[in-house]
């Protein structure tokens, strides 16, 4: 089997899920690893596509993606599984070429969605009993590159 697309939450996968408020701004800072962005490139180089699902709006995070070059990264989504449906069919990818890596419970229709899913080490219990693979990892201390190079070794959980 061959991974064509990764879908990725932000808040608690891409970073640690901590949001840092402070005074005189009104949206939160977030902290991003720069292994996630390197793994950005290393499956861009494989032909993997990475699109960027999160269920909260975000303009630091759409800054990472546009600096990332990541086109399909949409946030402030309600319905993560349709979403990636929706991304499946335009790219035409089939279910089980997909994978989803999720740290929490609104991730498992995306998850379902895929074929496949993954969850950071220290998600919910949830989404790690669904997940097809747990990282070592756990969220924003480079889980995406972590599955990347998991993908592209050919880890037992993808042959």
């Amino acid at each position: 089997m061959r991974i064509k697309l990764i879908g990725v939450d932000v808040d608690g996968t891409l970073t640690d899920g901590k949001l840092y408020f402070f005074e005189g701004q009104s949206e939160p800072a977030k902290a991003f690893n720069v292994k996630d962005g390197m793994a950005v490139h290393l499956a861009r180089q494989a032909g993997i596509l990475i699109a960027i699902i999160s269920g909260l709006p975000s303009r630091v995070a759409e800054e990472r993606a546009k600096k990332l070059g990541i086109e399909e990264a949409h946030f402030g989504v309600r319905d993560k599984g349709k979403l990636m449906r929706e991304i499946m069919e335009r790219y035409g990818i089939k279910k089980g070429e997909a994978i989803f890596l999720g740290d929490d419970i609104q991730d498992l229709p995306a998850m379902e969605a895929a074929g496949m899913g993954a969850a950071v080490s220290d998600a919910v219990p949830e989404v790690k009993e669904k997940a097809h693979l747990v990282l070592k990892s756990r969220g924003g201390e480079g889980a995406l590159r972590e599955l990347v190079e998991r993908i592209m070794k050919g880890d037992e959980c993808f042959t």
